[in-house]
């Protein structure tokens, strides 16, 4: 962080000081006695660390997506927090990345998810899950939770090593689209959750082949590089 630019380390600490103002303010109204909860952030901790490579080396996907957003759905933005912040922890722990690159991520998906949850309280507020309206809601949170996250990163990942968004390739199609069905899958798994428990199970077979799909564009691009 040292040989970063002023512009570069104050974002990053900024970006980093707001996702912790929104931890310890949403995190109070946590419904600690809720065990799901724990076996959500469990399976997030398991799927983040378990992320795979994308088409370039600023990019990756993980299946952790699906958690936050079946959190997200079930739960509430307050539950999807706890569940980002345990998952990145754990990530942290099993990797070791140093201390402001896992803080920063964190601050990212914190602030990412919370915006998504004032969209959706906004758009679907009066209505029920059946509705037009609820589904937009829901559209339009997984939408901004995406594209903030790659926001935040192409935007620091511009200030730390000088590279456009399309140098970086954080808005790549492929990218985003991935990224958005991995989130959606886990949001509408929840949906069927909410009906039958044992509905959601089914959803573990598609994540699955879906893992798999991820591991798609890291190795077209090690193909490329052998080409080379």
């Amino acid at each position: 962080m040292k040989k970063m630019s002023s512009a570069a380390k104050m974002y990053i600490l900024g970006t980093i000081l707001i996702g912790l103002g929104l931890i310890i303010w949403q995190l109070v109204e946590l419904d600690r006695a809720n065990p799901v909860l724990y076996l959500l952030a469990t399976l997030g901790a398991v799927a983040q660390t378990l992320k795979v490579a994308g088409p370039n080396d600023r990019t990756n996907y993980s299946i952790a997506w699906f958690v936050y957003g079946f959190a997200f759905i079930a739960f509430g933005s307050v539950a999807a927090i706890f569940v980002i912040v345990i998952a990145h922890l754990a990530e942290w722990i099993w990797h070791k990345y140093p201390w402001f690159i896992q803080s920063f991520n964190i601050g990212n998906h914190v602030l990412s998810i919370f915006l998504a949850g004032l969209a959706f309280q906004s758009i679907s507020r009066g209505s029920k899950m059946l509705d037009l309206r609820w589904t937009l809601g829901l559209v339009a949170a997984n939408l901004i939770f995406v594209f903030g996250n790659h926001f935040l990163v192409g935007w620091v990942v511009k200030l730390a090593r000088q590279q456009s968004f399309a140098q970086s390739g954080v808005f790549e199609l492929l990218t985003l689209s991935l990224d958005f069905t991995v989130l959606t899958l886990g949001t509408v798994s929840a949906l069927a959750w909410s009906y039958n428990p044992f509905l959601a199970a089914l959803s573990i077979l598609p994540l699955v082949l879906l893992y798999q799909a991820l591991r798609v564009p890291a190795l077209l691009r090690q193909l490329q590089e052998l080409r080379k």
